[in-house]
């Protein structure tokens, strides 16, 4: 994420719906306990925010999804759940953490995760080509370290891609939207797909995910 202003937005359609996203001062209105700074990223599904969490003064990301999203399209809002859960119990430092989730009173479903200062590695390719061996290989130790852990916590991510992978303005990496994520233990959250449906990016899914009952 960056702190330069967003384009201006543009009606997007959610599932069958228009969707605008609510503007910093009405999003505030509903989020009384945190400050909104701005829009900085959006979809047809979904709103990132800059704020700060007044009881502690710190920065924050706050991810919204459309209002009445539960109604229109129930897999995606609980997918949406599943993926503040699964970031909310997990703690490593190369780990977007998660502080708070919940609805908003006319229905709007949010987290609210920590803030990166920084960029992500799409668009470090984007502005820079092809990365130096040596960075590219600094950067995957600590995807590795992080994807690690979150295995040994049973969640499979299921979607690393490089927008996926953030770099904060010490160098720090941190990896994020884990909405696609899986538990590897069975539980009523362990997976929010059918079986033989491959689920993220295609350009990164794994060979193995696009055979019949291995996803």
């Amino acid at each position: 994420m960056s702190d330069s202003p967003s384009p201006a937005p543009q009606p997007r359609t959610g599932g069958s719906w228009r969707w605008e996203p609510p503007s910093p001062e009405a999003l505030q209105k509903m989020l009384p306990q945190y400050e909104i700074h701005m829009l900085v990223g959006r979809g047809g599904m979904g709103a990132v925010y800059k704020g700060t969490q007044l009881s502690l003064d710190r920065a924050v990301a706050i991810k919204v999804l459309p209002p009445a999203v539960e109604q229109q399209d129930a897999a995606f809002a609980e997918r949406f759940k599943n993926e503040a859960r699964l970031m909310g119990r997990m703690n490593h430092p190369a780990i977007v953490g998660v502080y708070d989730f919940g609805s908003t009173a006319d229905g709007q479903l949010y987290f609210v995760m920590e803030y990166v200062d920084g960029t992500d590695i799409h668009q470090m390719i984007a502005r820079e080509g092809r990365l130096p061996p040596q960075h590219a290989l600094a950067i995957t130790a600590h995807l590795c370290d992080a994807l690690g852990y979150a295995h040994k916590q049973g969640i499979v991510h299921r979607d690393i891609k490089p927008s996926n992978v953030l770099i904060d303005v010490e160098g720090r990496v941190k990896v994020a939207d884990f909405g696609l994520a899986k538990l590897t233990s069975q539980s009523q959250h362990s997976s929010l797909t059918q079986t033989g449906m491959a689920m993220g990016t295609p350009d990164y899914v794994a060979p193995e995910a696009f055979t019949l009952g291995r996803v």
